[in-house]
Parts: structure tokens; sequence; C-alpha cells
């Protein structure tokens, strides 16, 4: 029993760093969310 105990944790934290390593860490979702709003204003602008 402890041994899936360890063996869920051992997964779980897997994927916590799997998640960092391609930036979907808070860090990087504000600023793809600042790049991505920037876009949308120039596009605005644009348009009009």
């Amino acid at each position: 029993m402890i041994l899936f105990l360890l063996l869920f944790f051992a997964l779980q934290a897997l994927v916590l760093f799997c998640c960092l390593a391609a930036g979907n860490d808070a860090a990087s979702q504000m600023i793809s969310d600042q790049e991505q709003a920037e876009f949308l204003q120039k596009w605005m602008r644009e348009r009009t």
C-alpha cells in the first residue's frame, strides 16, 4: 500500500516538473496573456 502511495506522489511530482519545464507556470501564463492582449489591441487599431 505504501508503495502505491509513493508511486502516486512520484508521478504527481513528475507531472508538476514537466509542466514547469514546458512553461505552463503562472508567470509564463501571465506573459502569454499580456502578449495576447497587446496583439488584440494592435489588431483592433489596424481594423478601424
